[in-house]
C-alpha cells in the first residue's frame, strides 16, 4: 500500500483542530508514511500558526521536503502527494496541497474545488528555473510548492 492518511481531532492552545489528510506515494510507502507521521506536527509547532497560518502551512511543507530529502538514503526513491485540511472549531477550513492530490468541498451538494492541481505539464517553468527537469513520468516526485486556500 502506498496510499496513507490522517482524520483525527486534538485540542491545542484551547482551540479543537480536525486534522485531515491523504497521502499519495509512488515507487514505494516510505515516503507518504513519513508525511502522515510528520507533516501536521510540523505545522503545529510553527510558532505563527494561529497569526499566520499561510505562511506557517507553507514554511512547515517546506521543511518537511528537506527533512525528506535529508533523508532520501532511508526513505528510498519514491515520493508522494499531499493534500491537508485543517479544520479550526469547527468554523475555518484551512487546506493545502502539493501535487496533484485535490481537495474538494461540498457545499450544497455542488464540488467546490479547492486546491490546484500541480502536475509537470504545468509546472514545467517553475520547475527548470529551480533547475529540475520534466520528464513523461505522471506526478511530481517530491513534496514541493504548497498552495493554500481557507473557507470561512
Amino acid at each position: 500500500m502506498e496510499d496513507y492518511h490522517v482524520a483525527k481531532f486534538m485540542q491545542k492552545k484551547g482551540h479543537e483542530l480536525g486534522l485531515f489528510a491523504i497521502y499519495d506515494g509512488h515507487l514505494g510507502d516510505k515516503v507518504p508514511m513519513y508525511l502522515q507521521k510528520h507533516l501536521f506536527s510540523n505545522i503545529l509547532k510553527e510558532e505563527e500558526f494561529w497569526v499566520d497560518p499561510k505562511r506557517s502551512i507553507s514554511k512547515a511543507y517546506e521543511r518537511t521536503d528537506q527533512a525528506i530529502l535529508s533523508n532520501s538514503s532511508d526513505l528510498g526513491r519514491g515520493g508522494s502527494t499531499a493534500v491537508t485540511a485543517i479544520l479550526i472549531n469547527g468554523q475555518q477550513l484551512l487546506v493545502a496541497n502539493v501535487g496533484d492530490s485535490r481537495a474538494v468541498l461540498s457545499r450544497g451538494g455542488r464540488a467546490l474545488q479547492m486546491s490546484i492541481d500541480h502536475e509537470p505539464s504545468t509546472e514545467r517553468v517553475s520547475i527548470e528555473h529551480r533547475g529540475g527537469f520534466v520528464s513523461n513520468m505522471p506526478v511530481i516526485s517530491l513534496m514541493k510548492d504548497c498552495i493554500y486556500s481557507s473557507i470561512r
